[in-house]
C-alpha cells in the first residue's frame, strides 16, 4: 500500500493554520457579540431606572395638575356668582328705570329671586295676618301658583347663583349685590394668584419631565441598536461556527483516512512476518484436516505410515553406522595393543 503523499500532508497543515485563524477570528466575533450584549444591558438598566424616575414625576404631576385643576374651578365658581351678581344689579338698575332689559325680558336667575321674594311675603302674611278662609285660601293657591314657577326656574339657575333679593328695597339691594360681587370678585382673584403661585412651581417640572421621557427614549434606542448588532454579530458567528466545524470534519476525516492507513500498513506487515506455526488460520485448517483423517505435512515433516516407514529406514541406516563406527574403532585399539 502507498503511502501518505507530501501534498497530502501540507493540506492537513494548510487546514490546521485555516482552523486555527477561523477559531480565532470566532473568538473575537464572540467577544463583540458579548460586547454588544454587555453595552445593551447597560443601555436598559439606565433606561429603566430613568423611566422610574419619569413615572414618579409624572404621577407627582398629576396630582399638582389636580390641585391646580381644582383652584381654576372653584375660582370659575366665585367668577360666575360675580357675573350673577353684577347681571342682577344691572336688571334691578333697568326695573329701577322701568327698563326690561334689550329684549324685554327677565333673566332666570332675577325672576327666580322676585318669585322666591313674593312666596316668603305671602307665607309671611298668612302666618303673621288674621284673615277670612276665602281671603286665605286666594294666597295659598297664589303661593302655589309661584312654586309651581320656581320650579321650572330652579333647572335653570345654578344653585350658587340663588341670591335672595329684596324687591321691596331695590337700591338696597343693588348695594347688597354689588358688595356680594366684589367679594366673588376677590375670591376669584385670590384663587388664580394661589393656582399662578402653583403653576410656577410646576412649570419646571414639565421641563424635566420631558427631559426624563426624552432620555428614556434615547437609551431605549440605544439600547435596541445595541440588539440589533448582538443578532449581527450572531448571524456572523454561526456562519462561521458552520465553517469551522466544515474544516474540523476535514481534518478528522483525514486523520481517519491515516489511521486506516497505518492499520492496514501494519497488518501487511504482521501478515508478511507470521510463520505456518503462528498462523491460527492455518492451525485451524490443520486441526479440521486431522480430525478428518487426512494426512498433514510441515515443512517436509509428515505424519501417518508413510512417516513411520521413512522413520524405520532412518532408523536402520542410523544404526549401522554406530555398528560400522564401533568396528573401526575396535580395530584401531586392538593395534595399538599389539605394539
Amino acid at each position: 500500500m502507498a503511502a501518505p503523499s507530501t501534498e497530502s500532508s501540507g493540506d492537513d497543515a494548510d487546514l490546521r493554520d485555516q482552523l486555527k485563524s477561523m477559531e480565532a477570528k470566532l473568538s473575537r466575533l464572540r467577544d463583540l457579540r458579548q460586547s454588544h450584549n454587555d453595552t445593551g444591558k447597560r443601555h436598559a438598566e439606565a433606561r429603566n431606572a430613568v423611566q422610574k424616575e419619569y413615572k414618579k414625576l409624572r404621577e407627582e404631576l398629576d396630582e399638582k395638575l389636580v390641585e391646580s385643576k381644582e383652584l381654576r374651578n372653584r375660582a370659575k365658581v366665585h367668577q360666575a356668582r360675580r357675573d350673577a351678581c353684577q347681571e342682577q344689579v344691572r336688571e334691578l338698575i333697568g326695573r329701577a328705570r322701568n327698563s326690561r332689559g334689550e329684549k324685554g325680558e327677565k333673566s332666570p336667575i332675577l325672576e327666580l329671586a322676585e318669585v322666591q321674594g313674593m312666596i316668603d311675603k305671602l307665607e309671611t302674611l298668612i302666618e303673621t295676618t288674621g284673615m277670612t278662609i276665602v281671603k286665605e285660601n286666594k294666597i295659598v293657591k297664589l303661593v302655589k301658583k309661584h312654586n309651581e314657577r320656581k320650579r321650572e326656574l330652579e333647572p335653570l339657575v345654578d344653585e350658587a347663583m340663588r341670591i335672595k333679593v329684596d324687591l321691596s328695597n331695590i337700591e338696597g339691594s343693588i348695594a347688597e349685590l354689588k358688595a356680594e360681587a366684589d367679594k366673588e370678585h376677590a375670591a376669584m382673584i385670590e384663587l388664580h394668584k394661589e393656582g399662578d403661585t402653583l403653576w410656577d412651581t410646576i412649570k419646571p417640572r414639565f421641563d424635566e419631565r420631558d427631559f426624563k421621557k426624552a432620555e428614556g427614549d434615547r437609551l431605549h434606542d440605544s439600547f435596541v441598536e445595541c440588539r440589533k448588532a448582538a443578532d449581527a454579530t450572531h448571524e456572523l458567528v454561526l456562519a462561521m461556527l458552520a465553517q469551522v466545524n466544515e474544516v474540523r470534519d476535514k481534518l478528522k476525516q483525514e486523520r481517519l483516512e491515516a489511521k486506516s492507513w497505518i492499520d492496514d500498513h501494519n497488518e501487511s506487515v504482521r501478515s508478511a512476518l507470521t510463520t505456518p506455526d503462528k498462523d491460527e488460520k492455518l492451525a485451524g485448517r490443520l486441526t479440521e484436516a486431522l480430525l478428518a483423517g487426512s494426512n498433514v505435512s510441515l515443512g517436509g515433516t509428515e505424519i501417518g505410515a508413510n512417516a513411520d516407514s521413512r522413520t524405520g529406514i532412518r532408523s536402520d541406516r542410523k544404526a549401522g553406522m554406530r555398528r560400522a563406527g564401533a568396528a573401526r574403532g575396535n580395530r584401531g585399539r586392538t593395534k595399538q595393543k599389539e605394539e
